[in-house]
């Protein structure tokens, strides 16, 4: 068996073990639609760990990301993934999935890997998906409509923090300047991002700038 089919094994095996242990934890301590999907938001997106271990290019790497932009959309309308959707229809979860998409092919668009486009998954993941628990949390000082100082503070270091992670993992020896460096940049571009991007539109518009800032810096 081929290793880029071990990867799509593992990648859609990952996805829906990730989908079924949030389901199990809404219903075993009944908690909100809202706490199972942001538990999805944070963990699916370390998928990028897979495919840059698993996939050699972007025709491989791509399969899972746009699977699941037919499934998001078939249970955004129909309610299928209970664990993925709000009472109030929001078609973010298929903006995730686009992210991840797009993001990917600029990842695998050169012969040799460009990691940064995926730092934009990484402020989507952990810096986006962590804001909007903590912000709700602790509100402090409104910012914007559904924005706060606490959710973007949060959202800035847990940028930071997943960046610094991912470059230390995946950098190939990168200097710990310039992984400090990169991922200041990125928690600050992206909590800017976020802060200004219209309503419900961030899981578009976060991973998608930093994304293609990061394939022209890369190049």
């Amino acid at each position: 068996m081929s290793q880029n089919l071990v990867g799509i094994i593992v990648s859609f095996t990952f996805i829906f073990i990730m989908i079924i242990i949030s389901t199990v934890i809404q219903k075993l301590f009944k908690l909100s639609n809202d706490f199972s999907r942001k538990i999805i938001h944070v963990t699916v997106g370390n998928w990028v760990f897979i495919a840059l271990y698993y996939f050699e290019s972007w025709h491989y790497a791509i399969i899972m990301p746009v699977a699941f932009i037919l499934i998001n959309y078939l249970s955004y309308r129909f309610t299928i993934i209970k664990a993925m959707e709000l009472e109030e229809k929001n078609p973010g979860t298929i903006y995730y999935v686009i992210s991840l998409a797009i993001c990917t092919v600029l990842t695998y668009s050169q012969p040799q890997l460009l990691i940064l486009p995926f730092l934009g998954i990484m402020a989507m993941t952990w810096g986006d998906g962590l804001a909007a628990v903590i912000g709700k949390k602790f509100p402090i000082k409104q910012l914007r409509a559904r924005r706060s100082l606490g959710g973007t503070g949060s959202f800035f270091v847990f940028t930071l923090i997943a960046s610094i992670v991912y470059l230390l993992i995946v950098g190939n020896s990168m200097a710990t300047g310039t992984i400090i460096l990169i991922s200041l940049v990125t928690a600050l571009a992206g909590s800017l991002i976020e802060l200004f991007s219209p309503r419900n539109t961030d899981n578009l518009t976060v991973p998608l700038i930093i994304g293609i800032v990061g394939f022209f810096v890369g190049m």
